[in-house]
């Protein structure tokens, strides 16, 4: 050092000098690129925690507001179940189901059937409909959807017209969509359509069918049991018990001389209890009465089984498997209904299977299941 020249070591301390910068700009280079994905990284992990917690937290409130909801319904409808036990006239009846229906449609009318004709006694959500129409009422015949609710028992989706529903009603419950949709749920008292609740708008349809249940065992304890009509057989060549919608051939032999009917026998798929074969009317005024409550209990179960069980149902329907999707609700019914009826009578069909084929499955027994063990009896 002592030899070199002060240009020399000058020259020396600047090319170490360059050195030492260009390494420090490349570990300045690397540490930046290193840090900035390890900041990356976290950042990711950290939005991945974040989204799994914020999914977590949104379906665990998606499934209280969901649980919530069915409390709230729940609770309504009992509610409105223990005020239907209380009330002393058929009047009241009516109105109740009105109010009772109305958190589930935007608009109800209850019309009472008085033989050929239907006249309102209730309404909620509806304005406009005059005094004389309520007082005068309409033939059924001319309103379709409604003649068809009264015949088949059953509910009835129809378009809001003057044909379907009669041209006031149509004016009070459509809208100015040509497509509006009215549902038409019949009251049954004894197997007789004794009022038809109609609703429009938005439209809940399990709840408002279990009130118009609830509605017709109500009146159907207010109606003395003497007045009561049994529809009898409307051919000797076909069994027709009340309550089902599709004539059975009877079972057995048959004569030329001989041409009485008989109860229909479900296909037997598992042991159940005996089924006696006798006509409709060769059954005591008893049989004939647990025959119309059988049926009006399966209803029933079945009603409260969609409406607590939307969801399940719709994946059950998709998958081909009911059963499956609700198969304790399905036993429970089924164990109640052995218990209450299938046991009590010989003669007793089982209805619970024939509404489950009907309301749940729309007659199509595949979409039952591969497991579902069929009929009682």
């Amino acid at each position: 050092m002592e030899g070199m020249s002060v240009a020399a070591v000058a020259n020396w301390r600047e090319i170490v000098e360059r050195h030492r910068t260009a390494l420090m700009d490349d570990l300045a280079s690397h540490l930046d690129a290193e840090i900035q994905g390890a900041v990356a990284s976290a950042v990711l992990a950290e939005r991945e925690i974040a989204a799994g917690r914020i999914e977590t937290a949104s379906r665990e409130a998606n499934d209280k507001a969901v649980e919530k909801t069915r409390r709230v319904i729940a609770e309504a409808l009992n509610q409105s179940l223990r005020r239907f036990r209380h009330l002393p006239a058929q009047a009241p009846v009516y109105r109740l189901l009105a109010d009772a229906s109305a958190p589930y449609a935007s608009k109800v009318v209850v019309a009472v059937v008085e033989g050929d004709m239907f006249r309102v006694v209730a309404s909620r959500g509806v304005e406009g409909l005059s005094d004389d129409a309520i007082e005068s009422g309409w033939v059924i015949s001319d309103a379709a959807a409604v003649a068809s609710a009264v015949e088949s028992r059953d509910p009835v989706v129809a378009l809001a017209t003057g044909s379907e529903l009669s041209e006031p009603l149509a004016r009070l419950l459509g809208d100015e969509q040509a497509d509006a949709k009215a549902y038409l749920f019949p009251v049954l008292c004894r197997a007789d359509v004794v009022a038809v609740l109609v609703a429009a708008g938005a439209v809940i349809a399990a709840p408002v069918e279990l009130l118009c249940e609830a509605a017709g065992l109500k009146i159907e304890a207010l109606v003395p049991e003497q007045t009561a009509k049994l529809i009898p057989l409307k051919s000797p060549e076909l069994v027709h018990i009340s309550g089902l919608n599709t004539p059975v051939e009877p079972q057995g032999p048959s004569s030329d001389t001989d041409t009485s009917t008989t109860v229909p026998e479900p296909p037997k798929t598992a042991p159940g209890p005996r089924v006696d074969r006798r006509s409709w009317e060769e059954l005591t005024a008893d049989e004939q009465r647990l025959h119309l409550k059988a049926q009006r209990v399966a209803r029933v179960k079945v009603a409260e089984i969609r409406l607590y069980n939307g969801a399940a149902l719709g994946r059950g329907t998709f998958a081909g498997d009911i059963y499956g999707a609700v198969r304790a609700d399905i036993d429970a019914a089924r164990n109640e209904f052995l218990q209450s009826f299938l046991s009590k009578s010989a003669t007793m069909v089982d209805y619970l299977h024939l509404e489950i084929m009907r309301s749940l499955a729309n007659e199509d027994e595949r979409l039952l299941g591969s497991d579902y063990p069929g009929p009682m009896v």
